[in-house]
């Protein structure tokens, strides 16, 4: 009896190590599960920004390049308040209309502050190789200009762990 004196302490501390292991373990899936998440969350948002972007610009096709002059080079020309027809926002009564030159800049500047909010970056630009144009949404540490989108997509293909989106919109 001497000789097994403590060997019960020893087995509850060698359990206690074992389920110590298994916490960290689910801690770290948790974290993991909540950076997915975010991800998510930051890709919902790029694809909205990407296609209200180009369903503006369907409206107001003409303008495809004044909207990719003021998405891609921002504040350039003065900014007319243009609210659509179909707003719902009752406090705006007798809005002058807005030309479709003032409408690209109104709807340029509006995608620009929502990205601004979530700190993305949107560009228009070609999309590689072909002739058509594609809309390019970045957050987080990828970061793109109208010149460059190489830490995005390099002949095509996305970069390893490079957070954006690219949406083929219109062809030239």
């Amino acid at each position: 009896m001497k000789n097994q004196r403590g060997v019960g302490l020893m087995e509850v501390l060698v359990s206690l190590v074992i389920l110590a292991i298994a916490v960290l373990g689910f801690a770290a899936l948790q974290f993991r599960a909540l950076d997915a998440v975010q991800e998510a969350n930051d890709r919902t948002t790029a694809m909205t920004l990407a296609r209200d972007l180009a369903e503006k610009i369907r409206v107001n096709r003409t303008q495809l390049s004044k909207y990719k002059s003021e998405i891609n080079t921002p504040g350039n020309a003065t900014t007319k308040n243009c609210i659509r027809a179909d707003s719902s926002d009752a406090s705006i009564t007798n809005t002058p209309m807005c030309t479709q030159v003032e409408m690209a800049i109104f709807d340029a500047g509006q995608i620009l502050g929502v990205a601004k909010q979530k700190n993305m970056t949107v560009i228009i630009n070609d999309c590689q190789g072909g002739d058509r144009q594609c809309v390019y949404v970045a957050w987080g540490d990828t970061t793109i200009t109208a010149t460059s989108q190489a830490n995005c997509m390099v002949e095509g293909v996305y970069v390893a762990g490079a957070k954006c989106l690219v949406m083929e919109a219109y062809g030239s």
